[in-house]
């Protein structure tokens, strides 16, 4: 079973018609399996694995695989697992809704002709995931504050209940000032930002912020460089645009500034992570970033810096924002709420150097108008207040502890299979392989059992990277962590057994 199924299968649990939920988990898997989705043959979680997975009760799981048995289209085989059953039973033929009714084919209306810039846009970028170990990327949702957040909101309700035309009227495309001007002063203590609330622009995360900076300094059959491996958002909004990316692979400086000009010296644009290089996790040296910025300058090209991932350090010092050393002002700095509060949130920023900021505004006029008013005045409050900043303090505290959880049981459970590499920040590792085992393999065994392991393969386009995975443990408990680990050792005890028997053979 896929984690985009497992997905599936959580959300139909949480909604739907008012029914019991094996009865919701029945009809789906009767669905997926008449239609191929589950091909006959297919190994299913065990019941207590899936249970955990999809959040319900055991007994609701082995309900609706007992019912599912009785009806054909599973079979157990006793001390190997739950199968899909090879030969499926017939299901009945629809029945029309009325006499003489006959089916009629939509008309199929003609491809888009953008469609192309958006084919080979990864799911992972528009299909919702739930944080199951190890998700990268995914904050600790059960720790946000949400009583003290519904309280902020409350009473800005109150506050406005006489003046409803500023809370429920239209907002400003540049975004809220007070939050344009607190964000300004966090990055100018934290990351050593120079700039005001006037260089600031909120965007509907940091993701829309990069679609339209790719929008505005690229014409179509432009070049822009894009770290390899790096962050697939970036290449797909660079496609979108109708330019062109230039894969450029990264050592352990950061992106290869020399080959990046080796193979295209013109490029108008460079996206990079230089706090924390996605996915590989190494800091761009100082050396490596005024490189950077001197071929920006002398190549008349614009920097995207995404510092998605500087809020969680928790040991080492980091190097200041590649914005706060760019005299030429020709980095465009991007940070995201995603993160450091929640996702669902939807609510990033850039900051824009002065003599863009009047096109960045207009595009963002046309791209969403605005990011709505009330989740930006709270947000405002929550910051001027100093929840904010005591809200990363505990996530610090947080995250650093399950980081130490995730190296102990990494070493207790999987030394034979992988070495972790201990991160200096962030909500995710990266974890070499051993030389026997596919990281692909892997993947797709633990997805089986409801874990999402994410090879650093999948963010490579040309750059042959590591045999290695990156584990999320920042959305998960110290016991989550260890079931988790103890899992992923079964996948790869799996994958050993199998390699050993075709050896054999």
């Amino acid at each position: 079973m896929t984690l985009q199924l497992l997905d599936a299968l959580a959300f139909d649990l949480e909604g739907g018609p008012q029914e019991p939920l094996y009865k919701k988990l029945h009809t789906r898997l009767v669905t997926e399996i008449s239609s191929g989705g589950i091909r006959p043959g297919t190994r299913l979680p065990s019941t207590r694995s899936l249970a955990r997975t999809l959040g319900v009760s055991r007994a609701t799981v082995i309900l609706a695989f007992e019912e599912l048995v009785s009806e054909g289209y599973l079979q157990g085989q006793p001390g190997s697992g739950t199968y899909v059953a090879e030969r499926l039973p017939q299901r009945p033929a629809s029945v029309p809704s009325g006499p003489g009714v006959r089916s009629v084919p939509p008309s199929r209306p003609d491809r888009p002709r953008g469609a192309g810039c958006f084919s080979g846009v990864p799911e992972r970028l528009y299909v919702p995931r739930r944080p199951v170990p190890f998700r990268p990327n995914f904050p600790s949702l059960d720790d946000f504050p949400i009583e003290l957040w519904a309280r902020l909101t409350a009473g800005i309700y109150r506050r406005h209940a006489r003046t409803k035309n500023l809370l429920l009227g239209e907002g400003d495309a540049q975004g809220y000032l007070p939050l344009r001007s607190a964000i300004a002063e966090h990055v100018r203590l934290s990351r050593g930002v120079r700039c005001t609330g006037d260089n600031v622009i909120i965007f509907a995360g940091a993701q829309q912020a990069l679609d339209v900076a790719s929008r505005l300094f690229l014409a179509p059959g432009d070049r822009a460089w894009c770290e390899d491996p790096g962050y697939e958002g970036a290449y797909a909004a660079i496609i979108a645009s109708g330019a062109v990316p230039v894969p450029v692979p990264v050592d352990d400086e950061g992106i290869s500034v020399d080959e990046g000009r080796r193979r295209c010296e013109n490029a108008r644009l460079a996206f990079v992570c230089p706090s924390k290089q996605f996915p590989l996790g190494m800091e761009m040296t100082l050396g490596r970033r005024l490189q950077l910025l001197e071929w920006a300058a002398n190549a008349g090209a614009w920097i995207i810096e995404d510092d998605y991932d500087n809020e969680f350090r928790f040991s080492g010092r980091a190097i200041p924002a590649l914005h706060a050393i760019d005299d030429g002002e020709r980095v465009i700095y991007l940070g995201t709420f995603s993160k450091v509060l929640f996702p669902s949130l939807r609510l990033g920023f850039a900051i824009i150097p002065d003599g863009l900021v009047d096109a960045f505004v207009a595009a963002r006029g046309v791209v969403g108008r605005y990011s709505p008013l009330l989740e930006q005045m709270v947000v405002a409050e929550f910051m001027r207040d100093g929840h904010f900043a005591s809200h990363l303090l505990r996530m610090r505290k947080l995250y650093s502890e399950r980081h130490e959880a995730m190296l102990d049981c990494a070493s207790r459970y999987l030394s034979d299979f992988i070495k972790p590499l201990p991160s200096e920040t962030g909500m995710q590792m990266i974890a070499t392989v051993a030389d026997e085992f596919d990281p692909d393999e892997v993947a797709r065994t633990a997805a089986a059992e409801g874990l999402e392991i994410t090879p650093v393969s999948w963010f490579a386009v040309e750059n042959h990277t590591p045999a290695a995975l990156m584990l999320g443990f920042s959305a998960f408990s110290p016991a989550t962590i260890e079931y988790g680990m103890k899992r992923l050792r079964t996948c790869f005890e799996v994958q050993h057994r199998h390699s050993t028997r075709t050896t054999c053979q």
